[in-house]
């Protein structure tokens, strides 16, 4: 072979390389990207249909002059201004489940039979479901102090946590505080003001003075549950019972009675989920949504 042939020869087979090797690199990517979405689609079904199942294993209790309770609430964390209603309590039993085998039970639920799903605040890319064996402590899903007793629980040491999908998107929040002081004098803004209408300010009427507000970013996993009821609360609290109001509401399939009725509660679920497992800058995360829902019929007595 001559000179020429030979060079010739190594630029045709350096550059059938290069694109072999392209071809192999975008095949190996295509490979992984498409087993991360096999691998996601399997994690987000199972934990999606762990909680729907539990969700039917949910108990009801009936107190003694209090309306019919379903064992199911979903707690709103607040993330600077916003409220992220991302932590799902169930009063199951238990990791085992039956609570709704008991029927009605005239008492409240249990610590120890709660179950709670929310992302893991050491790692937000993690679903978590939440169990406390053994403590027997009253928990009353109508109480004002809710959303701080959920909160307790989760930074128990009694809190025994199994990760159910490790590929939650994580999203960064900015949380922003500031130090005010207090104001020399209240508020006033027209005459819709509680503090009467407004009036010119007068020599020792000075805003409040404040320091510089400082930004905060949080991150949280991409988990999401809604609650809704049927009738809902506001539905059920402007109609007695033995009325034409209380005939009219959305009983689910149209069954009640003069004093009862079956009431729905349904739960609608989204869990957005990263195919790789890794996490990305906000601006280039390609999460894969996934949704749920389960609903849950008992009878409601006012």
């Amino acid at each position: 072979m001559t000179l020429a042939e030979l060079l010739i020869s190594l630029t045709i087979l350096s550059m059938m390389s290069v694109v072999l090797a392209g071809m192999s690199n975008a095949v190996n990517s295509a490979w992984s990207y498409t087993k991360g979405v096999e691998d996601s689609d399997l994690q987000a079904r199972a934990a999606i249909e762990r909680i729907e199942y539990m969700i039917s294993q949910t108990g009801v209790y009936d107190l003694a002059g209090q309306p019919t309770r379903v064992g199911m609430t979903v707690v709103s964390r607040p993330v600077g201004t916003n409220q992220i209603p991302d932590v799902l309590v169930l009063w199951t039993g238990g990791r085992s489940g039956g609570m709704s085998a008991n029927g009605v039970l005239n008492r409240l639920p249990n610590v120890g039979e709660l179950l709670i799903y929310t992302w893991d605040s050491k790692n937000p890319g993690q679903l978590i479901e939440v169990a406390f064996p053994g403590q027997t402590a009253s928990f009353d899903f109508a109480a004002s102090d809710l959303p701080t007793t959920v909160t307790n629980l989760l930074t128990s040491t009694a809190a025994e946590k199994i990760p159910l999908c490790d590929r939650l998107r994580q999203s960064s929040l900015s949380t922003s505080s500031s130090a005010v002081s207090a104001p020399v004098f209240p508020p006033a803004s027209g005459t819709g003001s509680p503090f009467g209408p407004s009036l010119p300010p007068g020599p020792s009427s000075s805003p409040s003075s404040s320091t510089p507000t400082s930004s905060v970013t949080q991150s949280i996993g991409n988990a999401r549950f809604v609650l809704s009821l049927t009738p809902s609360d506001s539905e059920l609290a402007s109609a007695a019972p033995q009325t034409t109001a209380w005939m009219q509401l959305s009983w689910p399939q149209g069954t009640f009675g003069n004093r009862s009725g079956v009431r729905q509660a349904t739960l609608q679920i989204e869990l957005q989920v990263e195919p790789d497992g890794i996490v990305r800058a906000s601006d280039t995360v390609s999460a894969i949504p996934f949704f749920g829902s389960a609903s849950l019929r008992y009878v409601y007595e006012p």
